[in-house]
C-alpha cells in the first residue's frame, strides 16, 4: 500500500487525474530482489500479474545471506544466476546494480543478459575519481 501525495509529478494537484491515467496506461512495475527469500521464491514472484521486470540489489542480497558485500562468493554468484535464469524463463528483463564504476564489471554482467543496469553510486565514483586523480598528481610531484 502506498500514500497518494501531490507532487511535482501531478502537477502538484492541478493534474492528478490525467496524471492517475496516464500511470495506469504507462508505469513499469520493476519489483526488487534484495533477499535470499525473495531469490527462494522467484519463480512465483515473477508469475504475479502486472510483474514487468526486476532488479538485484547485491549488497543486501549478500548481506540477507550472511556473507555482507562479498558479492564474488560463489553462494551469491549463484543465487544472482538463479535469478536471471528464472527471469529468461519467464520472459522478464533483468536488472543489477553494479556498486563499483567498474567498466570490466558493468561488461561482464551485460555479457551475463542483464537487460539494465544501475551503475556506481555517486560517492563511489566521487571517491573513485579522486583517488584516480590523487594518485597521478602524487607521481607527477615525484617525477623532476
Amino acid at each position: 500500500q502506498r500514500g497518494v501525495g501531490l507532487a511535482r509529478a501531478q502537477g502538484y494537484g492541478n493534474s492528478f487525474q490525467a496524471y492517475r491515467q496516464w500511470l495506469d496506461e504507462n508505469a513499469v512495475i520493476v519489483v526488487m530482489i534484495e533477499h535470499v527469500d525473495a531469490v527462494k521464491a522467484i519463480d512465483s514472484i515473477l508469475a504475479v500479474p502486472g510483474i514487468d521486470a526486476y532488479i538485484i540489489g547485491p549488497y543486501d542480497l549478500s548481506g540477507s545471506m550472511g556473507r555482507p558485500g562479498d558479492l564474488n562468493h560463489p553462494d551469491v554468484q549463484a543465487a544472482i544466476a538463479q535469478v536471471l535464469e528464472a527471469g529468461r524463463r519467464a520472459n522478464k528483463p533483468g536488472g543489477i546494480h553494479v556498486i563499483e564504476p567498474d567498466p570490466e564489471a558493468l561488461q561482464q554482467r551485460i555479457q551475463a543478459g542483464f537487460n539494465f543496469l544501475g551503475y556506481g553510486l555517486d560517492i563511489r565514483i566521487l571517491d573513485s575519481i579522486c583517488r584516480t586523480h590523487l594518485q597521478s598528481i602524487r607521481a607527477t610531484l615525484k617525477t623532476p
